[in-house]
């Protein structure tokens, strides 16, 4: 496998195909809300006889597809964060010190920022509006006050599954193919599922959880560019240039 040293003359960084991911992901989770996707799948899992999500109530699912599922997500995130710590006095591992530090930082400021957002955004999750037994009315004020606040938007749970992404970032820094395969597999792959299970259990709708797709992956995105020695000064040019 590649290392940080073998970054003295790094291979160029995708910036452009990683924008243009990122906004395929904003333009489907907007489609997602705006066909009525949402509600359709959301329906799907609802219960209109018992007013209920009944996978809500599902205790395995609850304690594998959420908590197990969740502590999974944070038992790599510190076998990384410690091995970005042991980097600093292990010569085995300080070739690869920036790169452990990088995909550390990416998998925890995905979530982080989702975490954040959901103290300021206006949507609910579907069992807490009327049409799905709850007592809520629909809203289409993203930001809002605290006391406002949904606190369901984005989906965290799934910001959890996709925080895995950064191992894929971390491929396309070290120019590693296979890691880059396994990142994409498994950050896509635990997210698809997170937001599965969230969704049947009526906590998100669809769009919820491409928006949490589109945070984790902007900010791995913009951490792995500034990480990156070729690719910090491209991102800062571009951030540069006048619209």
């Amino acid at each position: 496998m590649p290392t940080d040293a073998d970054l003295a003359v790094p291979a160029p960084y995708p910036l452009s195909a990683h924008l243009l991911v990122a906004v395929l992901l904003a333009l489907l989770a907007w489609i997602a809300h705006a066909t009525d996707l949402d509600h359709l799948l959301a329906q799907a899992a609802f219960d209109p006889v018992q007013r209920t999500f009944p996978a809500r109530d599902w205790r395995l699912l609850g304690l594998v597809g959420h908590q197990l599922a969740k502590s999974a997500v944070w038992i790599i995130w510190f076998v990384l964060f410690a091995a970005s710590i042991a980097s600093l006095r292990l010569a085995s591992l300080a070739p690869w010190r920036r790169v452990l530090w990088a995909t550390t930082a990416a998998m925890a400021a995905g979530p982080a920022l989702v975490s954040t957002l959901k103290l300021f955004t206006g949507p609910r999750c579907p069992w807490d509006l009327a049409e799905f037994g709850g007592t809520a009315v629909a809203t289409s004020d993203w930001l809002v006050r605290g006391v406002e606040a949904g606190r369901c938007f984005p989906g965290g749970h799934a910001s959890g599954g996709f925080s895995l992404l950064a191992i894929y970032f971390a491929g396309v820094m070290l120019a590693d193919p296979r890691l880059r395969r396994v990142g994409l597999v498994a950050g896509l792959g635990a997210g698809v599922a997170f937001s599965a299970v969230r969704m049947v259990q009526g906590a998100h709708f669809l769009s919820h959880n491409l928006w949490s797709a589109f945070v984790v992956w902007t900010v791995a995105m913009v951490i792995f560019a500034l990480a990156h020695p070729k690719a910090a000064p491209a991102f800062a040019a571009s951030a540069t240039q006048p619209a």
